[in-house]
């Protein structure tokens, strides 16, 4: 692998803000800026099978249901297969 050989992982689809977050997470257990990052971090974590951060963001996502985001968050949720947070921002919607 590449990697081994270089020491170095290269991660080319994520901004490099949302790896650096993904990286304080393993440091710290800590995200800074979540409201600006979640849904991209989601992703990364999804994609690097990493649970935890999953969860966490998760329940961010829960947390920032509004009616003027829930249409967005049930659609992320649905698409990502997140069924917690479909059903958080469609008992938003339906309100």
């Amino acid at each position: 692998m590449t990697e081994s050989k270089e020491k170095r992982v290269q991660i080319k689809e994520a901004d490099s803000v949302v790896v650096r977050e993904m990286l304080r997470y393993f440091y710290t257990q800590e995200v800074q800026n979540m409201n600006s990052v979640v849904t991209e971090l989601y992703k990364l974590a999804d994609r690097y099978l990493v649970e935890d951060l999953k969860n966490l963001c998760i329940s961010s996502l829960i947390q920032m249901i509004s009616k003027g985001n829930a249409l967005e968050l049930y659609s992320f949720g649905r698409i990502n297969e997140i069924q917690n947070l479909t059903e958080a921002a469609k008992q938003v919607l339906i309100l």
